[in-house]
């Protein structure tokens, strides 16, 4: 019946057996989605030149967006001298990004305020005992309340929590290997971070934990290329440091990790995404360090931070990041994802 191949052709036009229902498209009794038309271009070869020609013009129209977003943002608080500052050091290779949580809780990791609250319920300590070390930022001591209840549960939470590879990746975390060819530091437990580079395809082999950092100034000084895990990984209690005494044993003077703190902060400009920057032992050990070495003898260091309820706590921040040589770049409040994704990519354009 192939003489009436072209008068079917011609049918499957009619609106009876055509129509676009929910982002389906739909010929008679089957449907497509628009990614699945698009991947029947694809040739034997793995090529497929209207996804690749889709995709070009797609992301040339998101670039656009995201830059005047970070043009908006930078305008808005007179931050533009502050960013081509950061240009420049980038464009030297000395801006080393330091991850926080705020770049894993787009692919479903918990924030670690939302960690402590679920460990609470798993005990009898009451809620308003929790939410009192919370109120006062006393993270190290809420974490400690929780392990010495939960004895090896508490442990076993981490690892359930954050050793697992959530998928997918989202966010902001899968344009750091686009923007940042060398190190970068972490706070985090997870594997967000390995994921992304090894999805980009220029993994970072090394990784180093910050107790156990004892080679990092030659590291540095080769320009080798590694993720520091400064507080540990979640699948080890080894060198993990999340409670008090974790960390009055790791965080004393002489200590690997200070002596690791001071390395990075002496060879880069850090950049702080996805970091609360609220008062906390690593905080408190750049400060000092900043203290005993001076202003003027360190790289300056930057942040992308949502910007503050009040004007006198924007003051009060500003002073608080600038006793440790880092400056900020607000952006506004609940737009931390697309802020930091729009930021990066201005960052990324203006070192081209």
């Amino acid at each position: 019946m192939k003489y009436l191949y072209d008068t079917f052709k011609e049918e499957l036009s009619d609106e009876g057996n055509l129509s676009i229902e929910n982002g389906q498209v739909i010929i008679r009794f089957r449907s497509w989605s628009a990614a699945d038309i698009v991947e029947l271009a694809r040739k034997p070869d793995g090529k497929n030149e209207v996804f690749d020609e889709l995709f070009a013009d797609w992301l040339q129209e998101r670039v656009g967006r995201q830059l005047e977003v970070a043009d908006e943002i930078l305008v808005t608080h007179d931050q533009q001298d502050r960013f081509l500052r950061l240009i420049e050091a980038h464009k030297a290779g000395s801006v080393m990004p330091f991850v926080g949580a705020g770049l894993s809780m787009p692919s479903g990791y918990p924030g670690w305020t939302n960690f402590l609250r679920k460990q609470r319920r798993q005990t009898l300590i009451p809620e308003i005992d929790l939410e009192a070390l919370l109120k006062l930022g006393q993270y190290e001591e809420a974490a400690q309340l929780l392990a010495d209840e939960q004895a090896g549960a508490f442990s076993e939470a981490v690892d359930s929590s954050f050793g697992c590879s959530r998928e997918p990746l989202t966010g902001a975390v899968g344009l750091l290997p686009y923007i940042f060819s060398g190190s970068v530091v972490t706070t985090n437990f997870d594997d967000v971070i390995e994921r992304s580079y090894i999805n980009s395809d220029n993994p970072i082999r090394e990784k180093l934990s910050g107790c156990e950092s004892h080679d990092i100034r030659r590291s540095l000084a080769l320009n080798a290329r590694f993720i520091l895990k400064l507080h540990g990984i979640a699948t080890s209690g080894r060198g993990r440091i999340l409670t008090r005494s974790e960390y009055d044993t790791h965080y004393v003077d002489g200590n690997t990790l200070k002596k690791t703190i001071k390395s990075i902060c002496d060879s880069n400009s850090l950049l702080f995404l996805g970091c609360s920057l609220t008062v906390d032992r690593t905080i408190t050990a750049i400060r000092e360090y900043v203290t005993e070495e001076g202003h003027d003898n360190l790289p300056k260091h930057y942040a992308f931070l949502e910007e503050p309820d009040s004007e006198e706590e924007r003051i009060s921040r500003q002073a608080e990041l600038a006793a440790c040589h880092i400056y900020h770049i607000w952006f506004p409040q609940n737009t931390h994802d697309e802020s930091i994704e729009a930021l990066l990519m201005k960052l990324r354009e203006g070192a081209q």
